[in-house]
């Protein structure tokens, strides 16, 4: 009979981290999923969690946070070198989703943009503050996607294109705005 002490536990060398994202309802779900990860002994710490890639621009500024985070928190950083070509291309869609959610809030801002551009014409409104304030918003949008985009390092997605295409809209529409404001 071997007694409780006997089972040695191997010291792990390395770590699984396993994220996963369940509908609220039924809470069944939820606690069924909670209790098998228990039983194998997971841990769940009460941190934020996030992902990015392991690349030595973002070790260096991870440092820098981590410095923030450790005055006040705790700070753990896991890297990984298994590579899983499935569990890869499930990180990176996911990285995509989110970036496209800022594209398409970009475009819809451009869209917007266009509009109060040709309610501007059609209403007369030609004053140099009214220009100064779309060139303003537009070098805005502007800042925006270089924003974004400086953050895609997948730069897959073909929103960039449809947004690029529509900033183009955008210059051509203020364009055509200050030159019905400032005739020659």
């Amino acid at each position: 009979m071997s007694s409780f002490s006997d089972k040695l536990i191997e010291k792990p060398t390395s770590w699984i981290i396993v994220c996963y994202d369940v509908p609220t309802e039924p809470t069944k779900l939820r606690v069924r999923i909670w209790r098998e990860f228990k039983k194998i002994g997971a841990l769940y710490p009460q941190m934020s969690f996030c992902i990015l890639p392991n690349s030595n621009d973002n070790k260096e500024k991870l440092e820098d946070i981590s410095k923030i985070i450790l005055n006040k928190g705790k700070f753990i950083k896991i890297s990984t070198s298994e590579y899983d070509e499935k569990e890869h291309n499930k990180i990176l869609e996911l990285f995509r989703e989110e970036r496209d959610k800022q594209y398409d809030e970009i475009y819809e801002e451009c869209e917007e943009f266009i509009e109060e551009t040709n309610l501007n014409i059609k209403n007369k409104k030609f004053t140099q503050e009214e220009v100064e304030e779309m060139e303003e918003v537009l070098d805005g949008l502007n800042r925006w996607v270089e924003k974004v985009m400086s953050k895609d390092w997948i730069k897959t997605s073909p929103k960039i294109t449809n947004l690029k295409e529509c900033l183009m809209k955008c210059q051509a529409s203020m364009d055509q705005f200050a030159e019905l404001s400032f005739p020659k």
